[in-house]
């Protein structure tokens, strides 16, 4: 067996497989056919033993690795590090304050500075200290077996998730400067008895990442599906494809997820506009949130500059309004925000999937297979605009669905039209009962 390389920190097996090759739908036998399988000596002896353990008797590992540590769970790192940046800040700022204050008066030396030290050297400790998440992906593996994709480590290091075929039919993937990214595999939202907390599995912050989502991609697509007939509709579509104009960027992101042999149906941007009523229904409550904001800063603020009372305590009650002022006006922009994000997002369909593409910031592409498609929902709007809904929320949760963000076709034109070449392209799987969420979890021995 031919060693694997290394890039990066995350281990490839060299392969001549093609991993968007159309191919019959018998299980593992043709995803493996062609392809030279990698070895778990690539990871440490105590990882090896744990992945060894999660493998059954007719597995045969296709690719294994790691996290790249500095990009893993960097959203999180990113927050962490601002989290102690701004300890650090308070510390200065308070220590400063007390003394200038001391200064100022004329008073005699008091404890009031050294309440910011603790905020200081904690500040100045988490900066230094290695990150934890860096320290946590030494833990991480993943794996792609003929069966099944696994996740081991994490949060817990016990846990072991594993995806079988019928798992992978709608998958996130973000795609970073340098090929890095992340691939999200599963969206969990958990109950709490009070709110309700989402949780993203996946495999994060691992190097080539499109390469890693090509196989995963050609293990989903041994799924066997029922029978389908176009309709002629969507035969006609082929032969003259409804594309809209695109900028640049978008073109080229569409034309490099295609595929060999995979044409274009159809490829359309939202409608700006609806994103930007989408997100003033979403911040409704920070209008009024501003105007109450607005006045209690017009009233307060000269009140307590004009009563010319000395000392740090009227600044803080002017920092107050000021405070709340300034997070109503930053919601009040997101809706404009997500407006201009609009053009920034191309809706597409082809003779293989149904995706979405995003190129504001990191290219984040959302790809949903025939059999990923059997929970479209269409929600038709004034015009023949709307959204269609392509991702599933989970039944326990449908009083609740207005809580959570379904991703798919939103704010486009034509909509009904749209549904109905996802009906021609939507397949169901020739055993449809991983519909009813029966997600398949091991746990660590």
């Amino acid at each position: 067996m031919k060693m694997p390389f290394a890039q990066n920190g995350i281990f490839f097996a060299r392969s001549i497989f093609r991993p968007h090759a159309p191919m019959r739908h018998n299980g593992g036998a043709n995803f493996l056919h062609g392809a030279i399988l990698t070895d778990i000596a690539v990871l440490p002896k105590y990882l090896q033993n744990r992945l060894q353990a999660a493998l059954r008797p007719d597995e045969r590992l296709v690719w294994v690795g790691q996290p790249v540590a500095q990009h893993y769970r960097k959203r999180e790192a990113y927050e962490l590090r601002t989290a102690f940046v701004a300890m650090v800040v308070i510390g200065l700022l308070w220590i400063v304050g007390g003394i200038a204050r001391t200064l100022l008066h004329g008073l005699d030396f008091d404890f009031l500075p050294l309440i910011g030290v603790p905020f200081l050297l904690g500040g100045v400790l988490g900066l230094r200290a290695p990150s934890k998440f860096e320290e946590e992906a030494r833990f991480v593996v993943y794996a792609i077996t003929s069966a099944r994709v696994i996740l081991l480590g994490g949060n817990d290091p016990e846990t072991i998730r594993s995806y079988r075929h019928t798992q992978l039919q709608q998958i996130e993937r973000t795609e970073h400067a340098g090929g890095w990214g992340d691939l999200i595999l599963e969206t969990e939202h958990e109950y709490d008895g009070d709110s309700y907390t989402t949780n993203r599995y996946g495999m994060l912050g691992i190097a080539g990442v499109r390469r890693v989502h090509g196989l995963i991609a050609a293990l989903a697509k041994t799924l066997p599906l029922a029978p389908n007939t176009p309709h002629a509709s969507f035969q006609r579509c082929l032969i003259t494809p409804d594309i809209g104009p695109l900028p640049d960027k978008l073109r080229q992101a569409l034309r490099a997820e295609m595929a060999p042999g995979e044409r274009l149906v159809w490829a359309a941007q939202p409608i700006p506009n609806s994103y930007l009523k989408r997100g003033f229904t979403e911040q409704s409550f920070f209008i009024t949130w501003t105007l109450v904001s607005l006045l209690l800063t017009g009233f307060l603020v000269p009140a307590i500059w004009q009563t010319h009372r000395p000392g740090t305590i009227d600044l803080l009650m002017m920092g107050v309004p000021l405070s709340f002022l300034s997070i109503g006006l930053y919601r009040l922009y997101q809706p404009f925000k997500m407006r201009r994000d609009a053009l920034g997002v191309v809706h597409a369909i082809t003779t293989e999937r149904a995706l979405t593409i995003d190129a504001n910031g990191p290219l984040i592409t959302r790809i949903y297979t025939p059999a990923g498609l059997m929970h479209a929902v269409c929600i038709g709007r004034r015009n023949d605009s709307g959204d269609l809904l392509l991702e599933a929320v989970s039944e326990e949760m449908s009083s609740h669905v207005h809580c959570f963000q379904r991703h798919g076709f939103l704010g486009i034109d034509e909509v009904r039209h749209v549904e109905r070449l996802i009906g021609h392209l939507m397949q169901a799987p020739v055993r449809p009962s991983f519909l009813d969420k029966n997600w398949y979890s091991d746990n660590a021995l």
